[in-house]
């Protein structure tokens, strides 16, 4: 049995067009190595994926990078970023994931390292990913989320696609690299009221509730034994 098989149908690997530093904090494309990645099940039985990655070199977490599925087991449209991901990570048409396997995760507090379900296939694999933030409120809350968009192989920044056609490599990314800035902001919130909370954090004050603004509401083998 298989983690998943690769289905790298045009469907799941079409392009779509829509910083820097050690910290992913700001929308952009990021040179990153991919050192776990963490297959997790929410409460209501939905299946995602944890990114737990090096960039500059320092480790750091994408949670719920990729939804799998739904609450009902459907597959959700994040499974076609994950076949994605394979792809430019190396892995074929048909290929078999082999199925996660326990290893420790150094993704706890103050870096406590705590078990976690692992796909193996992709264990330090570089690869560039696209990364938009967005900003949504959460019980009047400003809540701060990483949205991966894309990845793109690390020799050569294709992209799924590219790689299965077999041209144009880079083309897409220099597309997406235009993009670099552009932040999600969600439930009415504007760019001056996340530049206002970003600096309250940085200054330690503490976060009062927001209000909704007005008009709110209308290269690897994969398979290979290690």
């Amino acid at each position: 049995m298989a983690f998943r098989k690769i289905n790298l149908s045009e469907e799941n690997i079409r392009d779509f067009v829509g910083g820097d530093g050690k910290y992913l904090t700001q929308s952009g494309i990021y040179e990153v190595i991919l050192k776990a990645v963490i297959v997790e099940q929410s409460p209501k039985g939905s299946e995602f994926l944890n990114l737990w990655i090096e960039h500059a070199g320092q480790t750091q977490p994408i949670y719920q990078a990729i939804r799998l599925t739904n609450n009902d087991g459907t597959p959700n449209l994040g499974e076609k970023l994950f076949f994605k991901m394979a792809s430019v990570c190396g892995a074929i048409n048909g290929a078999d994931i082999s199925d996660p396997t326990p290893r420790n995760v150094p993704i706890g507090a103050e870096g406590a390292e705590v078990e976690c379900m692992v796909l193996e296939d992709f264990t330090d694999t570089p690869v560039h990913i696209r990364i938009q933030m967005e900003y949504s409120l959460y019980e009047g809350k400003i809540q701060q989320n990483k949205i991966v968009r894309n990845f793109f192989r690390f020799e050569d920044k294709a992209t799924a696609q590219e790689i299965a056609n077999g041209t144009d490599a880079g083309k897409q990314y220099e597309k997406e690299l235009e993009l670099g800035g552009k932040v999600s902001y969600k439930n009415g919130l504007t760019e001056e009221d996340v530049k206002a909370w970003i600096a309250d954090r940085r200054s330690g004050k503490k976060e009062a509730d927001k209000k909704p603004a007005a008009g709110f509401g209308s290269q690897k083998k994969f398979g290979a034994k290690k």
